[in-house]
């Protein structure tokens, strides 16, 4: 008997917050693809496995903790080896993506990138990109999934990338940073986007969050999460349920909320709850 197809196991999402994107998640252990082309970019994390594929006319491999990088519109087939069970994370970026990121990166003058090293061993970069895919999946706020997209294609750019032009020096400085903390201050249950941060910065998305980061030390959106956090735990000390806790702090939903308040706390919502009071609360 024949080993069992698993080529079934597919999942796609499509995000509105992050049009011209798509993400995907696979399982093979048989050819599924003929040699066929993207008209977006594409950033591949295989997860297990090993897979020798064709692109351009060439052969390449790639295993589990690889980043595969395929330029729009060339021919390419990716299929698991014969014998591997194959798994990987996938993302199709619009070439205005990575157009747009890669001028903000390296000047208004540089031409659309070019990514000649299609596969890449770069822990952060994988772990990075692994993070953005959570993100999508768990339908997190917009701001942390644009910031982990730019973000993540200008560190394809700046290390694998060919683009004409150079790096522009980081405009800005305290005044911008505190703009755009006083605007996630203010608006906690927003659906706050880069561009709108960018337009009160008065500077690309890329050095936005190079800026902030140097200043703050934590990207716009987790800045916002430990806002939200903190107003979480004001409420949970006055005894509001944490469902609506949630909803007020502007999270997505009650298990958004306690995972992110997990993550800055180390305790559950109401693990805190029950050991709270609006006396010893800070």
């Amino acid at each position: 008997m024949g080993k069992r197809s698993i080529n079934a196991d597919i999942c796609f999402w499509r995000d509105p917050d992050l049009p011209g994107v798509e993400a995907r998640f696979s399982s093979y252990n048989e050819e599924a693809f003929r040699k066929h082309v993207h008209a977006a970019y594409s950033v591949g994390l295989v997860k297990t496995g090993r897979t020798s594929f064709f692109l351009d006319g060439e052969m390449h491999d790639a295993e589990a903790g690889q980043v595969v990088l395929i330029e729009p519109n060339v021919v390419h087939a990716c299929n698991p080896e014969r014998d591997s069970c194959m798994t990987y994370r996938m993302f199709y970026v619009d070439e205005t993506w990575f157009r747009s990121v890669g001028q903000e990166v390296f000047g208004s003058g540089a031409a659309s990138p070019r990514l000649p090293r299609p596969v890449v061993d770069d822990s952060e970069l994988y772990a990075h990109w692994r993070e953005l895919h959570e993100a999508i999946r768990g339908n997190r706020h917009r701001l942390e999934k644009e910031s982990l997209l730019v973000q993540g294609i200008a560190d394809i750019l700046v290390r694998y990338g060919e683009l004409s032009g150079r790096e522009q020096d980081s405009p800005g400085g305290e005044g911008a940073v505190e703009a755009i903390k006083q605007y996630l201050t203010s608006h906690l249950e927003s659906k706050v986007n880069l561009d709108t941060l960018s337009d009160i910065a008065h500077v690309s998305r890329y050095h936005l969050l190079r800026l902030f980061h140097a200043k703050v030390g934590l990207p716009p959106h987790t800045y916002q999460n430990q806002l939200r956090v903190d107003l979480g735990k004001r409420l949970l000390a006055t005894g509001t349920s944490i469902s609506q806790v949630a909803q007020e702090a502007g999270f997505v939903d009650q298990s958004h909320f306690s995972r992110v308040f997990r993550q800055f706390t180390g305790a559950t919502p109401r693990q805190y709850q029950r050991g709270a009071s609006p006396s010893t609360v800070k």
